[in-house]
């Protein structure tokens, strides 16, 4: 039996395949502008590498940045938007937050739709969720016929409140589905049942301007996977580390907007788990940007609202920081002549100078070629000879401008690229009153084992984890993932006793929701689980914190424990709480879980990958770990490492999928 994960990045297509409990990787080349084209190679190559039949697989789980880069790119839909009258310009206005008050070159954030695009309608229900004015069909007829003349492919409704009564959004919905039955129809209720309208309709609208591309995407790859004669209903995983059906994803695309990289951090959490380690920071490198993220008491760091391109999203998400920093990534010298590096990014086509397939401008990849770290002719993945010449070639362009020999230039290129990775994850362990310094540094992805002991050290983190197979941890991490949906209900309500009874209802129609989503997902099998939550605030507090809720029915004992779990976790957040201020609950989720079928329930068996360790075309190797002198540096190949050994810096160990630096004075411990 066989299970597969594939995960589409900006350069590489990375596939892992899990047979009878042992693990086969690797890499292919994505393909923009349709990624969904490596798919079929993907599984070609793994099943042939492993040796398994296309029959023999039973699941296939997938990571992709399809809507991310969309999002950044603004490959949109044309969105034709229906409110409540008086509301058309909540989208414009937005919450006139500025990061820099005082910033002379003040950016305005981007409008998802155009003021003639946003259109009232005369409706309107209560905070208390009853109707006062009901919306017309002729009215919604009129106005809808109007957005479609104007260039609408979408539609997404976005009434006020109706995150409490969501009546008014559905009948709409209805309504235009049977009139315009050629446009799709997203409901801003539907999609962030939440109250605060901006953030509830920006959300809703996303996911509709993203929704046509989603689902084309979703289709292709689906087709790609029976190309390869595979039968099964492929999983896609969202944001907040679950796996979700095609459908859903392509219903509520905002929901991956991070699927790559949570996968990476779950696959994280699976590895810190066996070697007993629960804090941990993960810095995911690749060949586009690098993703960092926080593990505290082997928990992932959570988010309730993220920020895409300064589009506010609603919905649970893993706490990724991203940044443009990648294996692919441009250095460039600007109009100061200060040297920067990315957030732009060669990808894989044309890909860095050393890849040889016609880029030209100096990366990341090509100042680790010219200093050695990466050996000229090397074989990356199944399909990249690293040619140095042609790095050289690109490296001098900016190392005229700084007035620098080119691997000068190289060395200050990673310098820079390096400060840039490390004051991100700094900031991010730091700004939750944690010590960096408590933590072990996870590094993958194909360029993070290269990158990961200089970022440390400038964090003064002093171990290092590199898994098995760090270039396709993301891919693995989509093996060790259960199904995962939310169910939300926004209300404020008082925690008190005497709101004991419509808290039960509300989280018993919740935990209905939930037992009929447990129920459609009985093709891919598994044991269900939940968990009950809640958004917790001081009455008169704008942001709220997520507390556990025991078991149903709730208790006045339930509600105590619950209050102290909130309180605790108000002074953990904020350095002080009230014992004695109104507590309110804003909305209560229910998150539910579909474990799915593992082959082994502890598989670690990985099979070992890339050239034998006789093709390593050189036992020592000049690498410039400085910038004023090279040293000669010993070249291994992870197979030939025996378990429990270890290696004194300088070091190079090379395996398919990446290569891990070790300096001088460092030692690595294989185990």
């Amino acid at each position: 039996m066989t299970r597969i994960g594939i995960d589409i990045g900006g350069t590489f297509t990375d596939v892992v395949a899990e047979v009878e409990g042992r693990f086969y990787s690797a890499k292919v080349p994505s393909t923009r502008p349709n990624p969904d084209e490596a798919v079929s190679h993907a599984i070609e190559v793994i099943l042939q590498r492993s040796g398994a039949a296309p029959e023999s697989v039973f699941g296939v789980s997938h990571g992709t940045t399809v809507a991310t880069n969309a999002a950044i790119e603004g490959e949109f839909a044309q969105v034709g938007f229906l409110t409540t009258a008086g509301f058309a310009d909540v989208l414009a206005v937005g919450r006139q937050t500025r990061e820099g008050l005082y910033d002379l070159l003040f950016r305005s954030r981007r409008i998802l739709v155009p003021a003639n695009m946003r259109i009232e309608l005369d409706e309107r229900m209560s905070a208390e969720g009853v109707p006062l004015v009901a919306p017309e069909r002729e009215q919604v007829r009129e106005k809808v016929a109007s957005l479609i003349e104007d260039g609408a492919e979408v539609l997404c409704v976005g009434f006020l409140h109706s995150y409490i009564n969501a009546e008014h959004e559905r009948q709409v919905a209805e309504w235009i589905s049977e009139d315009f039955p050629r446009i799709p129809v997203w409901t801003s209720a539907e999609v962030a049942p939440e109250f605060r309208e901006y953030e509830r309709f920006s959300t809703a609208v996303l996911d509709a301007a993203l929704g046509p591309l989603m689902k084309r995407y979703l289709e292709r790859f689906s087709e790609r996977v029976e190309d390869a004669s595979i039968f099964v209903h492929p999983l896609l995983m969202h944001s907040a580390g679950g796996l979700a059906t095609l459908s859903d994803a392509g219903k509520h695309p905002t929901m991956t907007l991070l699927s790559g990289p949570a996968a990476g951090v779950l696959g994280t959490i699976e590895t810190g788990q066996r070697l007993n380690r629960s804090e941990l920071l993960t810095f995911d490198m690749g060949g586009t940007s690098a993703d960092l993220s926080l593990i505290h008491g082997g928990k992932p760091t959570m988010l309730r609202l993220r920020e895409v391109e300064r589009v506010p999203v609603l919905g649970n998400s893993l706490d990724i920081s991203t940044i443009g920093a990648g294996g692919g990534s441009i250095a460039w010298v600007d109009s100061g002549k200060r040297l920067r590096v990315g957030p732009r990014s060669a990808g894989a086509r044309p890909g860095p100078a050393a890849y040889g397939h016609g880029g030209t401008e100096p990366t990341v990849t090509d100042a680790l070629v010219l200093v050695g770290l990466i050996p000229a002719n090397l074989e990356l993945g199944s399909s990249v000879t690293i040619h140095y010449d042609a790095a050289l070639q690109a490296m001098k362009t900016i190392a005229d401008e700084l007035g620098l020999d080119p691997v000068g230039a190289a060395r200050a290129v990673l310098d820079i690229v390096n400060t840039n990775m490390s004051l991100t994850a700094r900031k991010l362990v730091l700004e939750r009153g944690l010590d960096p310094r408590d933590f072990t540094l996870v590094a993958f992805g194909g360029a993070g084992p290269m990158h990961s002991v200089d970022v440390a050290r400038e964090l003064g983190i002093r171990e290092v984890l590199i898994p098995a197979t760090p270039g396709t941890m993301c891919a693995l991490g989509l093996l060790v993932s259960d199904q995962e949906a939310e169910f939300v209900s926004s209300q404020i309500i008082e925690l008190d006793a005497e709101n004991l009874k419509a808290l039960n209802t509300l989280a018993s129609g919740l935990q209905h929701e939930a037992s009929v989503w447990v129920q459609e997902q009985a093709v891919h099998g598994g044991v269900p689980d939940y968990r009950l939550r809640a958004d917790m605030r001081y009455r008169g507090q704008h942001h709220a914190l997520a507390v556990d809720l025991s078991d149903l029915p709730l208790t006045t004992e339930s509600l105590e424990i619950a209050r102290r779990a909130f309180i605790n976790a108000h002074r953990a957040q904020n350095g002080y709480a009230a014992e004695d201020e109104i507590i309110e609950l804003v909305s209560v989720r229910l998150e539910a879980s579909v474990a799915l079928p593992r082959i082994e329930d502890s598989p670690t068996s990985y099979a070992s990958q890339g050239a034998p360790a006789d093709r390593i075309l050189s036992r020592e190797i000049e690498v410039w770990w400085e910038r004023d002198r090279s040293s000669a540096t010993r070249a291994v190949h992870r197979s030939e490492i025996e378990v429990g050994s270890e290696i004194t810096g300088p070091a190079l160990v090379f395996q398919e999928d990446t290569t891990i630096a070790v300096p001088r004075g460092q030692r690595s411990l294989h185990s």
